[in-house]
């Protein structure tokens, strides 16, 4: 091995290997002796969980995808006053964690609640339905993304040739955008689905019965920690699956798309009777995704603002921030030396390396914290040494779940600058770290940067790793607002929540910012 790589690839195997020792005892729990309380979760709550878990997966992934096709659609083809504007609102539901969604509607849907005053109260949905509501509202981003710039990148030849054979504008939606589009619908829809799964708040508060809830009730009610691991290792299955159908569809894409040019969209003006439509569409799911939720929490802030305990919420803000701030800086370093390595190793190991540092990210927080819980006990036992909640277990934690991110954003830049710079260094006889310093971190900074600020906004929000990992008495922006909804103190929820979701709406921003000019470089 060239000495170049031999640091790069240390640190590259010994996190893969981190990773996969991480989580090979909740795979290993599958094939243990049965004990009596997973006797009881399989003959009286296992059919519950899986009937829970896949129908809120399935009708979010399926309302997130047609609301966010729809708006992506016209969005991309069209040209109206304040497109612009209304582009960049509909990414924003997405800084609002669902769990605070959750708490806002079911709150709005009560006796007095502006929603229960409007519909009445037989307009109430179920806890089912209620949580399949909050996350289609709170998700439909990711598949209004993913649509958006297949159709902004690769779809400008076909709707063009489409127009010109004097196709209607519906016709073209139904008979090209949609069959073309549906991989980019895919990838969206199982982001979606892959975030619903991980989700705690949401369907703890509403008392639902799913994979997530059913790994903390046997981990803390029944004192189980082999079922809450045959439970995780039942999930990681179930994602593994998803992945591999997700990735042989994807990869019929790029065979069967390989020889299209891109070039840039004409977007058409949209006529008077379209232009009501979209605004009643889009204000509708904004007024729900945005402004009644903000208005809630505004109302609560006022309500409670003289009860805020500022010397505690600044410690509770100093330890989201700063051990996001830690996570994160740990997390884009090892994403940069990942991504170093694989650029210069093997196929395969660089396709492995990758692919297990994304699967990751996949995972539901549930399922990392207790496979991280576990790993610790194990090397506790090993090594003779007393174990407990601690702050590095917690940051260990956020590290395994969002390292995929980081890496991701900054194998895309590598792909993206080529090799050309680099090679240039080196034939001007620099060595290749101090290529790697001066040429091409500083080329890959926007996407860094990207990474970085999607790890944070992940980090500020994320609710179960932080509960399950967190030292005794210590509490974030996201564990504080948990906590009071637990208490039923709801109008307590709104400073730490308008918190959070100021934070990430300002990275969503700075994101969508950060994208555009590189467009238009």
């Amino acid at each position: 091995m060239k000495a170049k790589s031999k640091f790069l690839f240390l640190i590259s195997t010994l996190t893969i290997l981190a990773i996969l020792m991480v989580h090979l005892d909740s795979i290993r729990a599958l094939f243990l002796p049965e004990n009596e309380v997973w006797v009881h979760i399989r003959d009286n709550l296992l059919v519950e969980y899986i009937k829970n878990t896949v129908g809120i997966v399935f009708f979010s992934m399926l309302f997130s995808a047609i609301i966010g096709t729809l708006l992506a659609f016209v969005i991309s083809c069209y040209e109206f006053p304040f497109r612009k504007l209304i582009n960049i609102v509909l990414h924003l539901p997405l800084a609002v964690p669902a769990y605070i969604g959750a708490y806002v509607y079911v709150n709005m849907f009560q006796p007095g609640g502006y929603l229960f005053n409007i519909f009445g109260p037989n307009a109430r949905p179920t806890t089912f339905w209620m949580a399949v509501l909050v996350f289609t509202l709170f998700l439909y981003p990711y598949v209004f993304i993913s649509v958006k710039g297949f159709i902004s990148r690769d779809m400008s030849s076909y709707i063009e040739n489409a127009r010109v054979l004097g196709k209607k504008e519906w016709q073209i939606f139904g008979a090209v955008i949609l069959p073309l589009a549906k991989t980019s619908i895919l990838t969206g829809s199982v982001f979606v689905g892959l975030e619903v799964l991980g989700d705690f708040g949401v369907v703890n508060y509403l008392n639902l019965h799913t994979f997530s809830t059913a790994i903390f009730k046997s981990w803390f009610n029944f004192r189980d920690l082999d079922s809450a691991l045959r439970l995780s290792g039942m999930v990681i299955v179930a994602v593994f699956i998803l992945l591999a159908i997700k990735g042989l569809v994807l990869r019929y894409r790029s065979l069967s798309m390989t020889t299209m040019k891109v070039t840039a969209i004409s977007r058409k003006k949209l006529s008077t009777v379209g232009m009501t439509m979209f605004y009643s569409f889009a204000g509708l799911i904004l007024t729900m995704a945005l402004l009644l939720p903000l208005l809630r929490l505004a109302t609560w802030a006022t309500m409670s603002f003289q009860n805020v305990r500022w010397e505690n919420m600044g410690t509770i803000i100093s330890n989201s921030l700063l051990y996001s701030l830690l996570a994160t800086t740990i997390i884009v370093v090892l994403g940069i030396i990942m991504a170093s390595y694989t650029r210069i190793a093997p196929k395969f190991l660089s396709a492995f390396y990758g692919k297990i540092s994304l699967i990751t990210y996949a995972l539901p927080g549930p399922v990392v914290a207790i496979s991280v819980l576990f790993f610790t006990i194990s090397l506790a036992e090993r090594f003779n040494f007393s174990v407990a909640a601690t702050s590095g277990m917690l940051v260990f934690g956020y590290v395994i779940r969002y390292l995929g991110i980081a890496y991701k954003n900054v194998e895309d830049g590598y792909k993206k600058l080529g090799t050309s710079h680099h090679q240039v260094s080196r034939t001007l006889g620099k060595g290749y770290y101090e290529t790697l310093f001066k040429v091409d971190i500083p080329m890959l900074k926007p996407f860094i940067l990207s990474g970085a600020a999607l790890v944070f906004m992940d980090l500020i929000k994320e609710l179960p790793l932080t509960l399950a990992l967190r030292p005794f008495n210590f509490h974030t922006l996201a564990t504080q607002t948990y906590q009071f909804a637990s208490d039923e103190m709801l109008a307590d929820t709104a400073m730490p929540s308008l918190i959070i979701i100021a934070i990430s709406m300002c990275l969503m921003i700075m994101l969508f910012q950060t994208k555009s000019r590189k467009r238009a470089k």
